[in-house]
């Protein structure tokens, strides 16, 4: 299946230079190339604080800006914004800070680096911070829509952006946040997932439709608060349903729909296809990906038993 692809991270610095506005600022960790986030400090250098590889400080300093009435975005790797700095953020979530986290290469997107740089547990660690809100959208409208949305929060914010591509689906200007039904095509199954994760999910949809099968596409835009109502609405009438995620299948996307599901009387049955309990190893990306569990194959076998 070939599919017109794109790679967000390519939007990082375009979309900060669009929304860009008096109070706004930019850090570094030592990859704006990689980032994108050089395209910022190409039109705003006054604004842009480069901090080298210093995660802990970087999200202090962006946590002290906010402080000061400004709206700092941190942009590094996934890893590196949540792990690495995780007792930082984790403050400036206590202190209910104006903090912007916004990460690239998440998962196993940063392929040929390894399980140092694979960013396979960065939801986790975000979903258990009080006050903190998740977005991930999976095309450049939606990349810009969730950067207006972080900068209209008043409180903290983790953007996750893919480095890899994913595919360019039609869509309209509806607003950003909770679930989107992406496509439908019947109710014998629901495949869910998240924006960086787009590729696989939509290789499994189209892979079940050829086998037979009729079902939903539904893209979780906000991880966190969890929209678990509209999300419920859009599945509970279905014969099985998976979740597909760029990340480990503890704590991320997978868990929190069976946290959902586990409150419920009555619920379809669930499979969740992401990186099992293991750090992955390096290797091209696309290969990294098949081997740990996220692919459109992947996607299908889960689907299949429960049908």
């Amino acid at each position: 299946m070939t599919y017109e692809t794109v790679s967000l991270r390519d939007y990082v610095g375009k979309t900060l230079n669009k929304l860009y506005n008096d109070r706004m600022y930019v850090l570094d960790g030592d990859l704006s190339g990689a980032t994108r986030s050089q395209q910022f400090q190409k039109e705003h250098p006054d604004r842009f604080i480069e901090l080298g590889i210093s995660e802990t400080s970087g999200v202090s300093i962006a946590t002290g800006l906010a402080m000061e009435g400004m709206i700092p975005f941190y942009v590094n790797f996934a890893i590196f914004c949540t792990g690495s700095a995780w007792t930082q953020a984790r403050m400036a979530c206590y202190a209910q800070a104006n903090l912007k986290l916004l990460a690239t290469h998440p998962g196993m997107d940063n392929g040929p680096d390894g399980a140092s740089h694979h960013g396979n547990e960065d939801i986790a660690l975000m979903r258990v911070l009080p006050h903190m809100r998740i977005l991930v959208p999976q095309s450049p409208l939606q990349l810009e829509q969730a950067v207006r949305s972080a900068i209209e929060t008043d409180g903290p914010c983790y953007i996750r952006v893919s480095r890899d591509a994913v595919p360019v689906l039609p869509e309209t200007e509806a607003p950003f946040g909770g679930v989107r039904l992406t496509e439908e095509s019947g109710s014998d199954f629901a495949v869910i997932y998240e924006g960086t994760a787009l590729m696989a999910a939509k290789q499994g949809y189209d892979l079940l439709n050829e086998a037979g099968y009729r079902g939903r596409l539904i893209q979780v835009q906000e991880l966190k608060p969890f929209p678990d109502a509209a999300l419920m609405a859009l599945i509970r009438d279905v014969r099985g349903c998976v979740t597909v995620e760029n990340h480990t299948v503890l704590g991320g996307l997978g868990g929190a729909v069976s946290e959902m599901l586990a409150a419920c009387a009555q619920h379809p049955p669930l499979r969740r296809v992401g990186v099992p309990d293991v750090f992955t190893q390096s290797g091209p990306t696309a290969q990294v990906k098949a081997r740990y569990g996220l692919s459109g194959r992947h996607v299908l076998e889960a689907v299949r038993p429960l049908l």
